[in-house]
């Protein structure tokens, strides 16, 4: 009887497991999707827009552009979807994924901060090439690594994709951190004229901030930021592309 009652339970649990890891793996496959669709939207149409917004002229007075920019046109979709990728960081906190919490938090950080404290609140820099590489660059990066997540999750991951995955921050991690950074130089100017996010005491907190000497802070130490996740994405490759590399040498 104690046999028959314990195989139960044990079958019970499995089960249950099962059920849980179905639900985890069915709320990972419509997140990756959900981000991949709203990025393949970015990039199809900021890509449609970038080439004609930038060699059109700009009018005479304050340079203003004859029409939207391509980062005005995908803005909402934009911050919408990279907001809401906090979710990965709240995945790894929870153990739901096993990305590390300091290398997620990082780069949710980095960009949130950049498109919305810089590029979105100036509207002077929307129209700029910074812009548009950054946009590009962020939604070309996303289109692979949000569908490799969700055919991984299956592991019906194509060798391909997943070479590509790997492979294409290489150069657009670089290209969007240059962006960043542009972005956040650029913004200074205004930050100071506007003394945006910045207060001086006294006060009730007794602490004063400029936002303008945190870029500037920032600007020194973003290298080496980017240094650290550069680096931790070619661990990454080295693990997971390695397999690929030592079966075309043994060919």
């Amino acid at each position: 009887g104690y046999i028959v009652v314990t195989e139960r339970r044990l079958g019970t649990t499995a089960t249950t497991d099962m059920a849980r890891r179905s639900m985890k793996e069915r709320y990972l496959i419509a997140y990756n999707v959900i981000q991949a669709c709203g990025w393949a939207y970015v990039l199809v149409h900021a890509t449609q827009h970038a080439w004609e917004f930038h060699q059109q002229p700009t009018r005479a007075r304050g340079g203003a552009q004859l029409q939207s920019s391509p980062y005005d046109i995908v803005r909402d979709f934009v911050v919408t979807f990279q907001v809401a990728s906090f979710a990965e960081v709240a995945h790894s906190m929870l153990g739901i994924t096993r990305s590390p919490v300091g290398a997620a938090l990082m780069q949710w950080c980095g960009r949130t901060h950049v498109l919305m404290c810089a590029l979105d609140a100036v509207g002077a820099l929307h129209g700029t090439v910074a812009a548009t590489t950054l946009v590009i660059a962020w939604a070309l990066t996303e289109v692979v690594r949000y569908p490799s997540y969700a055919l991984g999750l299956y592991s019906q991951c194509p060798l391909w994709l997943n070479w590509l995955r790997y492979t294409i921050f290489i150069p657009l991690y670089p290209l969007g951190a240059g962006a960043e950074m542009k972005l956040m130089y650029d913004a200074r100017a205004f930050a100071r004229k506007a003394n945006m996010y910045s207060f001086s005491m006294p006060n009730a907190f007794n602490f004063a901030f400029d936002y303008v000497t945190f870029l500037n802070g920032l600007l020194i130490v973003y290298p080496f930021l980017f240094y650290s996740l550069y680096s931790y994405m070619f661990t990454q490759r080295k693990k997971k592309l390695g397999h690929v590399t030592s079966v075309k040498k043994q060919q």
